[in-house]
């Protein structure tokens, strides 16, 4: 019996030798045609190229500029120089009052309700309303009010600061009533 399963480890042995083997021999097999495929040019089984489709064979505009050519001379007149004259197209300029379609789409979905908030206050100048900014119908719905009014802008704290600054008196007042201003003594006044 012990006979017996030595003889079939020996035979799994030896078929796993030779399975290991071959499957060895066929990657290095595939491995050389694979190189040899990008060097010989018969293995190549691709079909002849085309031109490639080109998407911009557009007939020219009449406006493109066109080149007059000069005109062969004979040997017996004198070459003269011709001046080459070009047409150039004629292109309007754009109107001041078009309006670019991707622009006014940009701040539409900006001046919404979702990120009116979020933008700066120059940013919030370019809306025509805020989106909440609503009033009452006679029958009680809820509308958009056309009769938007901007309101004014509070003033920042740097502003108030500015203000005070430039509107204030040349002599402080609570300082001594008695003693002489000094702009005054400096200022000539």
């Amino acid at each position: 019996m012990r006979l017996r399963t030595d003889e079939d480890a020996r035979e799994r042995a030896v078929r796993r030798c030779v399975a290991a083997a071959a499957v060895a021999v066929l990657h290095v097999a595939l491995i050389f045609v694979l190189l040899q495929a990008d060097w010989i040019p018969g293995l190549n089984l691709k079909p002849p190229s085309e031109p490639p489709l080109l998407w911009l064979l557009l007939p020219k505009a009449p406006g493109v500029p066109k080149a007059v050519q000069q005109q062969q001379h004979s040997q017996k007149e004198a070459p003269r120089e011709k001046p080459i004259f070009y047409s150039l197209p004629i292109t309007l300029p754009p109107r001041p009052d078009a309006i670019d379609p991707a622009l006014a789409l940009g701040q539409a979905l900006a001046c919404g309700a979702n990120s009116f908030e979020y933008l700066t206050p120059q940013g919030r100048a370019n809306c025509r309303r805020p989106p909440w900014n609503y009033t009452y119908a006679k029958d009680g719905t809820i509308v958009l009010n056309t009769q938007y009014k901007r309101p004014e802008p509070k003033p920042t704290p740097a502003d108030i600061l500015a203000h005070e600054r430039y509107t204030a008196p040349s002599c402080p007042e609570n300082v001594d009533p008695n003693a002489p201003c000094i702009s005054g003594i400096i200022g000539g006044h």
